[in-house]
């Protein structure tokens, strides 16, 4: 075999190691695309979402209206709190009870 067989063979082998490797990144970085491109899409609809709320009529401060009205302002996001944590606190409980049956 002549000396310059030799080095086709190598540099074929290098083109086709190339090439491969070409192939692989660019496999990879569509999918990487296509990743950012939802998580943009999920961050979009998500900001989307808080542009949706009215700020044009701000709420006035607690001080200038008839207490009563700001009594129950507090009540129901007392109210909205207190739901909150019941709902945390089940979700806790559940959990632990799915833990206790897990390893008998």
């Amino acid at each position: 075999m002549q000396w310059w067989v030799v080095w086709v063979v190598l540099v074929l082998a290098l083109l086709v190691s190339l090439a491969a490797g070409v192939w692989y990144v660019f496999r990879r970085g569509l999918a990487a695309l296509h990743v950012v491109s939802s998580l943009g899409d999920a961050i979009g609809s998500k900001f989307a979402a808080a542009d949706g709320v009215d700020e044009s009529l701000p709420k006035p401060a607690s001080f200038t209206v008839p207490l009563q009205q700001s009594i129950d302002q507090y009540s129901s996001a007392h109210a909205q709190v207190i739901r909150r944590e019941e709902h945390k606190r089940e979700r806790h409980e559940a959990v632990w009870r799915r833990w206790g049956v897990f390893n008998e």
